[in-house]
């Protein structure tokens, strides 16, 4: 949520100095209903582009047999052991479980953001550990608590169910019959396997993450309210969500929620409680050391080249990343609760108890209604037509 800054309330923390513009480059008025000029840009940025961004290292992204793949490879559960993508992003639940902390093979440790618009981000899962979307698809298939499975048992539901699709969008599947029937890096069946069948098992892994970010590239909800607002329809706000939009301008918070997607993509230690009972979590910290370690970042030999892969780096660790967790959307913020990385806030209002302690009831009131404007629609057909869990 917003950032808490020093006396939050006080101190405010003007546009110019959030995106770093000068002050004296602030138009003389404000096209948007009751907000200051020097604050202008920073609303008309949060507008959602109709445009998705290009996708970082998959070439296949807009392919739509890769789409419609990863479609279906994402509501199967014969990817992990009887668990899908779909487990802790189902679509009744605005792509998330609703749960503070998700449960697959077995019960982790983190809230499931939700997958809606995910494309328009860079940095994924709570710690930044993948920075594109198709190698944050991988991690959970390989995790034990979450689907459990392997890259070569994958490969093998890929050739059994999927030999057809697959094919028509990366091309002919290898000859997997000398595979073991299951393993991951660290197994000794894996291991033993030559370096040329691995690459093999690793590409074909790599293209059902990329099938799968093709997909959740569909999956984007619409422009809302908020959108509509700021083209200039002022009757798509009712007065309190104008006042919210202004008290969240006011109070700063485009300073680490900004833009479209309403978040900086940094990472920041709020101060918000744990569960009870829960283990520390170094977030960003333990993050940097999986990212860097993984044969799957955007600067490893499976990213496709291109303008984002180029200038992709594996940032280095610092001192307030321990406990610093990745700035949350608010993007159909009211439609993803809990709150947090392990979702130890059940509402908003418990999230703006914790962190928006200077606000009057009135404004915190105000700034609720605001985030209902910020909820978009489903994605239209046939995206919309999940199928069964399998």
């Amino acid at each position: 949520m917003m950032r808490r800054v020093a006396k939050f309330g006080s101190l405010l923390l003007s546009s110019a100095l959030a995106c770093g513009c000068s002050a004296a480059a602030a138009p003389a008025t404000c096209d948007v209903p009751n907000i200051a000029p020097e604050q202008c840009a920073d609303a008309h940025a949060m507008a959602l582009p109709v445009a998705l961004p290009a996708s970082a290292g998959n070439k296949f992204a807009d392919d739509q047999n890769a789409a419609q793949l990863g479609f279906s490879l994402f509501f199967d559960s014969n990817l992990g052991t009887g668990v899908s993508c779909a487990t802790c992003h189902s679509p009744e639940r605005a792509f998330t479980d609703r749960a503070p902390v998700s449960t697959g093979k077995a019960k982790g440790n983190r809230n499931a953001p939700t997958t809606f618009n995910a494309a328009h981000l860079s940095v994924f899962f709570w710690d930044g550990r993948a920075d594109s979307l198709w190698s944050q698809a991988l991690g959970p298939i390989e995790n034990p608590v979450e689907m459990n499975s392997t890259r070569l048992t994958l490969a093998r539901t890929i050739r059994d169910r999927y030999q057809t699709a697959y094919e028509s969008a990366f091309g002919a599947l290898p000859d997997m019959s000398d595979w073991p029937a299951s393993g991951k890096p660290g197994d000794a069946a894996f291991d033993a396997l030559s370096a040329s069948v691995q690459d093999q098992a690793n590409r074909l892994f790599v293209n059902v993450g990329k099938a799968l970010d093709a997909y959740m590239r569909k999956n984007a909800t619409s422009a809302g309210p908020l959108e509509r607002f700021l083209a200039g329809d002022s009757t798509q706000l009712l007065e309190p969500a104008q006042r919210g939009l202004r008290v969240f301008l006011e109070n700063g918070c485009q300073s680490c929620h900004s833009g479209p997607m309403l978040t900086d993509e940094g990472f920041h230690d709020v101060g918000f409680p744990s569960l009870a009972g829960a283990e520390p979590d170094l977030g960003r910290a333990g993050g940097i050391s999986l990212l860097e370690n993984s044969p799957f970042n955007l600067q490893g030999p499976y990213a496709d080249p291109g303008p984002a892969v180029a200038k992709a780096r594996v940032p280095s660790a610092g001192p307030g990343d321990t406990g610093a967790f990745r700035t949350p959307s608010l993007r159909n913020l009211t439609q993803t609760f809990p709150y947090g990385h392990d979702g130890a806030l059940p509402s908003l209002n418990d999230v703006l108890a914790v962190h928006a302690t200077a606000l009057s009831d009135d404004d915190r009131g105000d700034l609720l209604a605001f985030f209902q404007s910020l909820n978009g629609s489903y994605p239209v057909p046939p995206w919309n037509n999940w199928p069964t869990p399998q």
